[in-house]
């Protein structure tokens, strides 16, 4: 929901006490709404079925990401163990090839991941910063 524009309102500019408590009761109303907004939006994003319906690939994909990477940390877990006992001949050989495509897909994926958030928390430290400029030049 887009910030609906706020009636402009006729300030006492002859009192600067006045004028500045004014100032200070408009800049907190506009906190208060912007968190208020801020909080539908963050419950909106976080609506996983409104996501999987809008997106349904997108969905199927990252929850095959997530399988495969939960998959191979369970997997990197049970490995840590003893060591079980000698397989027949073929098996061995087919774990010989399987391991390290496994360990290189995981390591893709997770760094894809990783890369992923971290890309998200550089905008979002960028949209601070912003938000922090605009609120130290509103105080000029």
């Amino acid at each position: 929901m887009p910030t609906v524009p706020q009636k402009t309102r006729q300030y006492d500019t002859t009192d600067d006490s006045v004028f500045l408590t004014q100032q200070a009761a408009d800049a907190k109303a506009a906190m208060q709404r912007t968190v208020e907004e801020m909080k539908l939006t963050a419950q909106q994003a976080a609506n996983l079925r409104w996501w999987t319906q809008q997106y349904p690939w997108y969905a199927v994909g990252a929850a095959a990401v997530l399988g495969f990477v939960a998959a191979t940390q369970v997997g990197a877990s049970s490995n840590s163990g003893p060591s079980p006992a000698p397989s027949a001949p073929g098996q061995s050989a087919g774990q010989s090839w399987l391991a390290p495509l496994f360990e290189m897909l995981r390591t893709t994926l997770m760094s894809t991941i990783i890369g992923a958030v971290h890309a998200s928390g550089q905008q979002t430290g960028q949209a601070e910063a912003q938000a922090e400029n605009g609120a130290s030049h509103t105080r000029r």
